[in-house]
């Protein structure tokens, strides 16, 4: 039996593998080895079983509208609609909120001329006032994120798709911090694309997807005739099993495990604000359950991280994705944030195989650590 890691405290970037998702990748794998596309009778057997596995999934995220697009990753599946999207509507302009994941920002640099930005001071307000004061007439794309990577903050998606459906705009929602942490509910948010990572909710790597409504973009990858044209390259069956075994059971233990982790979170707050002077919280109240980023001043934040791995804790300055780069967070100083605030950033999600035992052993460890 796999036994998490109580000292892993990381989970937005990777979390652990449910056993019962490996479990059905192996038996996927080795019962469905065909192609999906193949026209033999295994292929077409493989090709039932992933729409059987897709619409599983679907269901399991109140999507019953539209289809389910699969991607290597949400990274890919962003991508995938921002140069899609770019291709399709050459002379459109693309709105991008501020605090989303690197897979979109990386937009405002590429297409810089055809991108705006939606502050964050902005987004506390999500009304249908304050987004038409953003947008301009020749927007044709909004991107953001459920949660929020590096602050576990909760953006209320309703009003701007509603917002976005009354004037033509197509709507992009990164979830892949949201999808088995939160209800998520996408009868409720009446977006165009909702992208994912399966290995955020204990699924396996390299296996996301793209649920879409709408087909107006042009695919990023070509060369086959896979998932209605719209990107090419072998389905992956077995990731997929994976993925829908991974949310069912997520979702299943979601309110177990809100009240678990959210324990676990104040307890160690608890504990720093008696053992500190100051200690700073970015992640507001109503975040997603056992999220934490924490600013310490004066400290710098990779050398807590570095020195917390010496010592068996695994923790993060924000997104893996740029865990290497000892600048602060572009996210971070977005909130308000003073340049010696939030160079001193650290990140921590709890997830399943945290304890009582191990998080209060990485208040200690951090004490120690941050005294020096």
């Amino acid at each position: 039996m796999l036994v998490p890691d109580p000292y892993y405290f990381d989970h937005s970037a990777s979390a652990p593998p449910y056993e019962e998702a490996l479990e059905q990748f192996k038996w996927y794998s080795l019962n469905y080895p065909a192609n999906p596309s193949s026209n033999h009778s295994s292929g077409k057997e493989a090709s039932r079983k992933l729409l059987e596995l897709k619409m599983r999934f679907c269901k399991l995220l109140d999507f019953h509208d539209g289809h389910l697009l699969l991607c290597s990753s949400a990274t890919e599946a962003n991508n995938t609609i921002i140069e899609g999207h770019r291709k399709r509507f050459p002379h459109g302009r693309i709105l991008i909120a501020e605090d989303v994941h690197d897979s979109i920002w990386y937009a405002t640099r590429k297409h810089k001329k055809h991108t705006d930005v939606f502050r964050i001071k902005d987004m506390e307000d999500l009304s249908h006032e304050v987004l038409a004061r953003t947008v301009k007439n020749e927007t044709t794309l909004i991107c953001i994120n459920q949660v929020c990577n590096e602050t576990g903050r909760i953006h209320p998606l309703k009003a701007i798709a509603e917002f976005c459906s009354l004037r033509n705009i197509r709507l992009l929602v990164d979830g892949s911090q949201a999808i088995g942490h939160i209800p998520v509910s996408l009868n409720n948010i009446s977006c165009d694309y909702f992208s994912f990572s399966a290995h955020k909710f204990g699924g396996t790597r390299s296996m996301g997807g793209l649920l879409f409504r709408d087909r107006q973009f042009e695919p990023l990858l070509s060369g086959g005739k896979h998932e209605w044209e719209l990107r090419a390259g072998t389905e992956n069956l077995p990731g997929l099993a994976a993925a829908v075994s991974a949310l069912e059971l997520d979702i299943s233990k979601q309110s177990e495990h809100t009240s678990k982790y959210n324990n676990l979170k104040t307890s160690l707050l608890q504990d720093l604000k008696i053992g500190l002077k100051e200690v700073l919280i970015n992640t507001p109240d109503d975040c997603r359950p056992g999220f934490l980023s924490l600013s310490f001043p004066g400290c710098q934040g990779n050398e807590i991280v570095a020195a917390l791995s010496l010592a068996g804790f695994k923790i993060a300055t924000g997104s893996a994705c740029h865990a290497d780069r000892p600048e602060p967070s572009r996210i971070i100083l977005a909130t308000g944030r003073k340049e010696k605030e939030a160079i001193g950033t650290i990140r921590i999600s709890i997830g399943r195989g945290n304890t009582e035992e191990s998080v209060k052993e990485l208040g200690l460890a951090l004490l120690d650590q941050i005294r020096c």
